[in-house]
C-alpha cells in the first residue's frame, strides 16, 4: 500500500513499519477512532519504511526465509487477547495448510510465500488439534496477520484518518517551528524526499548488525557490498538483502569447492545462529557440509533441550527476595550475582531450562523492591547482564542442532571470534582462546584452519557504536541522547526523545519510568505492553496541537 499523494505536510510520520511501527500505528488509530467527536478534522498519517514491504520489518516479511521461526512459542510470543485473535487468524488458514500437506503442491496463495511444506509435515498432528500454543510458528505468518489487522483498521478509521505509505531510506531528522522534518539525502547532495511532520514516532527498530573483522589479502579491509561478501564466503547479515537469497548463494558456492573444503563458521550464538542452522539444515544435508559454531564456552546453556524430570532450585534467589519482602534494600549488582550464581549451579545439576524460566518470573517481580537509583542501575547495566545469562531457545531450530551433533556434522569451538583473512579464496580464521574452560560438550568436531564460509551470528551493535546513518545523525546533532545502557535513547516520562520525537520498540531500551525499567524491547510482547502507553502520549499530545492551532487561527475580536 503507497498512496500517489506523498503530503509534504502530515500530522504524524511513523518511521518503520516493523512490529513496532505498525503495532503503534493500530493503537493510534484505535484512540482517533475512539475520540472521533472531538477531532477537528481527519488526521494526517504518513507511514515510512525504507522496504518495499509494509506492516512486518525485517523479522516477519520477505527478508526472513519461508524456514524461518519465531524466537518462542506462540504462548510465550503474545499476551492473551492477542494471542487469541491470532489463533483466530491460523484457524482461517488451517484447511489449506493441510490440503497442502496431502497434495505436496504448493497453494497459489499468500500461505506459501509464508512457509515451508516440510514445516506442516512435522507438525501435522499439531495443526489438526489446534494446538498451536506449542508452535514456533513460521515467522512471515505473523507478518500477514499483521497486514490483515491494518486493512481493518484503516477501514474501521477511515472518517477520523487518511493513512499514507511511503518508500524512502530517512537519515535525517531536525526540528522545525511546526514540528519535525525528516528527510533522505541524495549521494550527491540535496533531497531525494522530505517531509515535515507535527509529531514522529520513531519505531526503526534495532541498529544493524555487528560488524566482523575481515581482512583481504594486501588490500586491508574486505568491506564492499553485500554481494561481494557473499562472493567471498562472508554472510556479514543474514538477512542482507533477504535470508532466501543469502542460502541460495551460500549453497553455489559451497558446490564450486571440493566436499572436504565445505567447512562454514558459525559466529556467535544469538536468535540469527538457531534461525542460520534451520535455514541451513537442507544446504548443508545436499553440499555435506560441516558446520562449526564459535561461541566464548563452547555450546551455550540455552541450546539444549529440557530434561525429563527436571525441576528448577534456587535457594539464594528465594533467600534474597524474602530479605527484600522483609524491607532490606534489594541492589540490582547483588540480584545480577544471584541469578549468575543460580544458573552456574543449575547448569551443573542439569535444570538450566527449569530454572531459567523460574528466574525470568522472579526478575520482572523483584524491581518492586527496588528504589529509582536500582531501577536504572537494571535498566543501564544490570538487567543487560541477566538477559544475557538469562536466554532460552527451542523449537525446531534445536532439533536439528540436536541431530547434527549426535551425526558430527555440527561442532563447537569455544573462544572468540577476533578476525578472518582473505586468502586464496578461504577465510583463515584468528580466534582468541575462551577465557575460561569451555563445557565438557563443546567440542565434538576440531576446528578447520580455514573456513569456506563465516557467517555474523554476534547480535546488534550499540547506538554509540552504529554505523545507522539516521542515529548518527540525531546523536551528532544533540536532537536525541543515547541511555546510559548505550542500547537506546533518552526519553521522558512521555517516551519522548525530544519534542515531538516519540520512542517505540527496541530504542525504549535503557529507559527506567515509575516502578518500570526497560533494558530489552526486542520481542512483540514487550512491544505490545508499551504500544498503547505511547500511542496515548503521542495522540494526546497531537490533540494539544490541534487545540492550540484552532487558537491561533482564530481572530481576536
Amino acid at each position: 500500500m503507497m498512496s500517489s499523494s506523498i503530503p509534504l505536510m502530515t500530522d504524524i510520520a511513523i518511521l518503520g513499519s516493523g512490529a513496532s511501527g505498525t503495532h503503534g500505528l493500530l493503537e493510534i488509530l484505535s484512540r482517533l477512532t475512539a475520540r472521533r467527536t472531538e477531532l477537528l478534522e481527519p488526521v494526517r498519517i504518513t507511514v515510512i519504511d525504507r522496504d518495499q514491504q509494509f506492516h512486518s520489518g525485517l523479522p516477519y516479511g520477505h527478508r526472513s526465509g519461508r524456514s524461518s521461526l519465531l524466537i518462542s512459542d506462540l504462548e510465550h510470543f503474545l499476551p492473551d487477547r492477542e494471542r487469541g485473535v491470532f489463533i483466530a487468524w491460523l484457524e482461517g488458514q488451517r484447511e489449506e495448510m493441510l490440503r497442502w500437506a496431502a497434495a505436496g503442491r504448493a497453494p497459489d496463495s499468500p500461505l506459501a510465500e509464508a512457509m515451508e511444506i516440510n514445516w506442516i509435515l512435522r507438525h501435522e498432528q499439531d495443526i489438526r488439534q489446534s494446538r498451536w500454543e506449542r508452535l514456533y510458528l513460521p515467522r512471515r505468518l505473523y507478518g500477514q496477520h499483521l497486514a490483515e489487522l491494518v486493512s481493518a483498521a484503516l477501514e474501521e478509521a477511515r472518517d477520523v484518518a487518511e493513512v499514507d505509505f511511503v518508500h524512502a531510506d530517512i537519515d535525517e531528522i531536525t526540528h522545525t517551528p511546526a514540528g519535525v522534518l525528516l528527510r533522505e539525502n541524495a549521494v550527491t547532495g540535496g533531497s531525494r524526499f522530505e517531509l515535515h511532520a507535527r509529531s514522529l514516532l520513531l519505531a526503526i527498530g534495532s541498529p544493524p548488525v555487528k560488524e566482523l573483522i575481515v581482512v583481504d589479502g594486501g588490500r586491508g579491509s574486505a568491506a564492499g557490498s553485500a554481494e561481494d561478501e557473499l562472493d567471498s564466503g562472508i554472510i556479514a547479515d543474514l538477512h542482507e538483502p533477504s535470508l532466501d537469497h543469502v542460502i541460495e548463494r551460500t549453497w553455489a558456492r559451497l558446490e564450486s569447492l571440493p566436499v572436504d573444503q565445505r567447512d562454514i563458521l558459525l559466529v556467535g550464538g544469538n536468535a540469527d545462529a538457531l534461525e542460520f542452522i534451520l535455514a541451513s539444515h537442507r544446504l548443508r544435508r545436499a553440499t555435506a557440509a560441516r558446520l562449526h559454531i564459535l561461541c566464548s564456552r563452547g555450546r551455550p546453556h540455552y541450546w539444549h533441550h529440557d530434561r525429563p524430570g527436571e525441576t528448577a532450585s534456587t535457594p539464594l534467589l528465594d533467600r534474597l527476595l524474602s530479605a527484600a519482602e522483609a524491607g532490606e534494600p534489594l541492589r540490582a549488582q547483588e540480584l545480577s550475582r544471584t541469578v549468575a550464581a543460580e544458573l552456574t549451579a543449575a547448569i551443573e545439576k542439569g535444570t538450566a531450562n527449569s530454572t531459567i524460566a523460574v528466574l525470568i518470573g522472579a526478575v520482572g517481580s523483584s524491581l518492586a523492591y527496588m528504589d529509582d537509583y536500582e531501577r536504572c542501575s537494571m535498566a543501564a547495566e544490570h538487567g543487560l547482564i541477566i538477559n544475557d545469562l538469562l536466554r532460552r531457545s527451542g523449537g525446531d531450530s534445536l532439533d536439528l542442532l540436536v541431530e547434527g551433533i549426535d551425526e558430527g556434522t555440527i561442532g563447537f569451538v569455544p573462544g572468540r571470534f577476533r578476525e578472518a583473512r582473505i586468502t586464496a579464496g578461504r577465510l583463515a580464521v584468528t580466534v582468541d582462546p575462551a577465557r575460561q574452560a569451555a563445557a565438557p560438550d563443546s567440542s565434538s568436531t576440531s576446528p578447520a584452519r580455514d573456513y569456506a564460509v563465516i557467517v555474523n551470528g554476534t547480535g546488534f551493535e550499540r547506538v554509540t557504536d552504529t554505523r545507522s546513518a539516521l542515529l548518527r545523525q540525531m546523536l551528532g546533532s544533540g536532537v536525541a541522547r543515547p541511555s546510559a545502557s548505550r542500547t537506546g535513547l533518552v526519553l521522558d516520562a512521555s517516551f519522548r526523545a525530544a519534542s515531538g520525537i516519540f520512542v517505540l520498540g527496541p530504542l525504549i531500551a535503557g529507559h527506567t519510568q515509575g516502578a518500570a525499567a526497560y533494558w530489552h524491547i526486542e520481542s512483540v510482547i514487550r512491544i505490545l505492553s508499551l504500544a498503547g502507553q505511547v500511542a496515548e502520549e503521542l495522540v494526546v499530545d497531537l490533540f494539544d496541537r490541534q487545540t492550540l492551532d484552532a487558537r491561533v487561527q482564530v481572530p481576536a475580536l
